[in-house]
């Protein structure tokens, strides 16, 4: 049986990290695919002190039971 696994976040090290440990959780026969995306959630058209985009990054990671 094959499972998803998806996980999102807006700091790029929580991120790694996060898929780092659950790629650690599994082995390499398990791992079918991976694929990563990043979304704008914040989009601001002017430069202001301390105003900055926001990007979310998710990782869809398909795995075997």
């Amino acid at each position: 049986m094959s499972k998803v696994k998806l996980i999102t976040n807006e700091r790029n090290e929580d991120f790694q990290q996060e898929v780092n440990d659950f790629l650690e959780s599994i082995t390499g026969e398990q791992l079918i695919s991976i694929q990563y995306a990043t979304t704008s959630t914040a989009i601001t058209t002017h430069t202001e002190y301390g105003v900055y985009p926001s990007v979310e990054y998710s990782a869809l990671i398909h795995y075997k039971e």
